[in-house]
């Protein structure tokens, strides 16, 4: 799920975003905002370590983020939005699958934040039909409202992610040699 964002050049003259890395791979620094108005950006690496194993954490399930030791207290005080033009996915063939939305406006992608570790991690929910036949998760996308709500209170009310207008729009199958 989400194994690569990437940005655009739209994005990054709308953020003044100012560096050549335009493909993101966990363990990378993010472009990350707390504030999408003003359009302050920081950067923070893609992964939290846990503190016992070491281990990168890359996602956060939404289903059980308010609950977990590790992200409740991040979600309700850390939250913060990682911007990407779109991001890439291996279907069940590992072929490569870039989604982006379907109108091609930015995506904000909810997150959690560690200060302590400067490091994010990105917040997953059940793919929305559009994109399941990929993968059965996804990254919870936001537009630009709800993003800026989501920085200002932890999500309540989810009906609205099954409405993302997220689409596929490399379909490449590889083709049989015989």
């Amino acid at each position: 799920m989400c194994g690569q964002i990437f940005i655009q050049e739209d994005l990054m003259i709308a953020y003044d975003i100012e560096q050549l890395q335009t493909l993101f791979r966990p363990s990378d620094e993010l472009i990350v905002t707390q504030n999408i108005d003003s359009k302050e950006i920081t950067h923070a690496r893609w992964g939290w370590l846990h503190t016992s194993s070491q281990q990168l954490i890359l996602f956060a399930r939404l289903e059980n983020i308010q609950n977990s030791r590790l992200f409740s207290s991040a979600y309700d005080n850390q939250r913060c939005i990682v911007l990407a033009s779109g991001y890439y996915e291996w279907d069940q063939s590992r072929i490569k699958q870039k989604i982006v939305n379907k109108n091609h406006e930015p995506l904000y992608i909810a997150a959690i934040y560690n200060e302590h570790q400067d490091r994010v991690a990105l917040i997953t929910h059940e793919s929305q039909p559009s994109v399941a036949w990929i993968h059965h998760r996804q990254p919870m996308v936001l537009n630009k409202e709800e993003a800026i709500e989501y920085l200002n209170h932890p999500i309540k009310n989810l009906d609205f992610l099954r409405n993302q207008d997220l689409v596929v729009e490399s379909t490449m199958r590889q083709a049989s040699l015989f």
